[in-house]
C-alpha cells in the first residue's frame, strides 16, 4: 500500500497536540499513513485544499483561522457543520471533499467521560437536567452552543462581553432547538442553578494567568457544578485553579481534543479509532 497522508491545516500549527495521538493510532492499526502539520498562509489555502484530492491523501483536520473559510471550498458539507458554520475535519472520499464538524460531538463525549449526562441508544449524549453556562460567543463557542442545545440542556446561558454577539448566537440556536437560551454581557447577572456546567470557550487564560469569570461569581455556584475549560495548553488555567480551590469538579480541554480527534480518525478510515491508545499518548 502506498504511503498515505493526513494532516492539520492552520496558521499557526506548530503548537498542535494532534500528531501526538493521531500518529500512534495510525501506527497501532498498521495504517501506512503520516499525520503532518501543514502551516498554510491565507494565500495558499485554496492550493492546500485542492491538494487533499490526491489519491494518497485521507483528508485533514482544520484549525484556526480556517474553520469557517474552508466551507465554500468543499464539495459537500455535513448538515451539522453547515448549521454550526465551521468545519474541522475534511475527508477525501469518492473523489469529493466532505466537510464535518467533530468539535461539537467531541465536546459532549468529553463531558460524558467526566461523568455528566447519559449516552443514548443512538450514541448521542443527553445532558437533560443540566444548566449550561457558555463563556464566549466566537468560533469555538458556536460549536459548543449547538452541541449543548442538541443535548437537551435545561437552559443555555451565553456570556460574552459584547452582548450583541451573544444575542445573535442565541437567535441562531433557537431557530433549530427548543432549548431556552439567555444572553448576558455582565457575569454579575448570572443566576446559579443546580447541576450547572460552566464551559470556557474563550481564549482568556491561554496566554495570561487570568480567568474569564470573576472568582466571587464562581463562588456562588453549587458544589455539584462542573467547570470545563476548552483550553488544554496550559494544562491548568486560572479558571480551573479557581474551581479546584473551591472543590468544584473541573477539567481542561484535552478530553475534547481526544474525542474530536477520534471522531475525525473514524471519518477518514471508516473504522473505530483505538481510543485508549490515543488517550495514553495524549493525556499524562
Amino acid at each position: 500500500m502506498p504511503q498515505l497522508h493526513v494532516g492539520l491545516i492552520g496558521n499557526p500549527v506548530a503548537h498542535s497536540f494532534s500528531p501526538r495521538f493521531q500518529q500512534p493510532a495510525l501506527d497501532a492499526l498498521g495504517i501506512p499513513a503520516r499525520y503532518e502539520l501543514w502551516r498554510t498562509p491565507p494565500e495558499q489555502l485554496l492550493v492546500r485544499i485542492r491538494s487533499l484530492c490526491q489519491p494518497n491523501c485521507l483528508g485533514a483536520n482544520v484549525t484556526i483561522p480556517y474553520k469557517e473559510e474552508v466551507l465554500p471550498l468543499l464539495d459537500k458539507v455535513d448538515p451539522l457543520a453547515a448549521q454550526i458554520g465551521a468545519v474541522n475535519t475534511i475527508v477525501n472520499k469518492d473523489d469529493y471533499l466532505h466537510g464535518y464538524n467533530t468539535d461539537a460531538p467531541g465536546l459532549l463525549r468529553a463531558l460524558h467521560e467526566h461523568g455528566l449526562g447519559s449516552r443514548q441508544s443512538d450514541e448521542s449524549i443527553s445532558l437533560k437536567g443540566h444548566t449550561a453556562v457558555l463563556l464566549g460567543a466566537g468560533g469555538a463557542a458556536r460549536g459548543a452552543a449547538f452541541a449543548l442545545a442538541s443535548s437537551g440542556v435545561e437552559r443555555l446561558v451565553i456570556l460574552n462581553r459584547h452582548l450583541e454577539r451573544a444575542q445573535l448566537l442565541a437567535a441562531e440556536i433557537q431557530k433549530s432547538y427548543d432549548c431556552p437560551v439567555f444572553s448576558l454581557s455582565d457575569p454579575n447577572f448570572l443566576i446559579p442553578h443546580s447541576s450547572s456546567i460552566i464551559i470556557n470557550a474563550t481564549s482568556v487564560g491561554l496566554h495570561e494567568d487570568v480567568s474569564p469569570l470573576p472568582v466571587d461569581v464562581l463562588a456562588r455556584f453549587d458544589s455539584d457544578t462542573f467547570v470545563y475549560d476548552m483550553i488544554y495548553n496550559p494544562i491548568q488555567t486560572h479558571l480551573l485553579l479557581q474551581a479546584r480551590t473551591m472543590d468544584l469538579r473541573a477539567a481542561n480541554g484535552l478530553s475534547m481534543l481526544l474525542h474530536q480527534g477520534a471522531l475525525s480518525f473514524e471519518l477518514w478510515l471508516n473504522r473505530p479509532a483505538p481510543l485508549e491508545i490515543m488517550r495514553a499518548a495524549l493525556i499524562p
